[in-house]
């Protein structure tokens, strides 16, 4: 019974640490409005927002592109979803992995938002594409779900445009997140042209 006793405790306290933690630090979409379709991805040729505008004609897929730190849930699964909400109803769309960027304090290395000040970082980059057939015409509302997940449970933490509420906090990139699902008036807007 002693054993048992002591399995039983052992196990109570491993559950936690298997359980998912995302990282928010390096996570990164835009600070504000402007920047997604005017800030490159580090080392890339193109925008986190690469239409290249905050109005976007109505027949046109909106590309999204984020960065995370590598591996931001740890030994969980990791998941990059949006919420897009089109006036109506909101869409879930799954973001899929890119590749890995690994950015330098060096001169000649590629940076975010003039970090790291020194050493390397090595992030992951994933892409979101929200089909025509999810937007709307007018005002159509996003956020950015950081999610992972593992048999024994999961977590999230949202990437906003602005911040709302005592649940915000800014990263060391300066984006805005929040472990709160109520960021009404926090998410990015894309107007969808008729």
């Amino acid at each position: 019974m002693k054993k048992f006793a002591i399995f039983l405790v052992l196990v109570t306290l491993a559950l936690p640490a298997v359980r998912a933690d995302i990282q928010t630090d390096w996570a990164y979409h835009s600070s504000g409005h402007s920047g997604r379709y005017t800030d490159l991805v580090p080392g890339e040729d193109f925008c986190f927002l690469p239409n290249g505008a905050e109005a976007i004609p109505n027949d046109d897929t909106i590309t999204l592109y984020v960065l995370t730190a590598h591996d931001f849930a740890g030994p969980a699964d990791e998941q990059i979803f949006v919420r897009w909400w089109d006036g109506r109803m909101s869409h879930w769309i799954m973001g899929v992995w890119v590749k890995n960027i690994t950015l330098h304090a060096e001169p000649e290395g590629p940076t975010l938002r003039d970090l790291p000040a020194e050493g390397s970082v090595l992030l992951d980059l994933w892409k979101v594409d929200i089909p025509a057939w999810v937007t709307q015409p007018g005002d159509n509302f996003y956020a950015i779900q950081l999610k992972g997940y593992s048999p024994d449970g999961m977590d999230e933490r949202y990437l906003l445009c602005k911040p709302g509420g005592d649940f915000s906090q800014t990263n060391n990139v300066g984006q805005i997140w929040s472990a709160s699902e109520e960021f009404d008036g926090q998410d990015w807007r894309v107007e969808v042209l008729p």
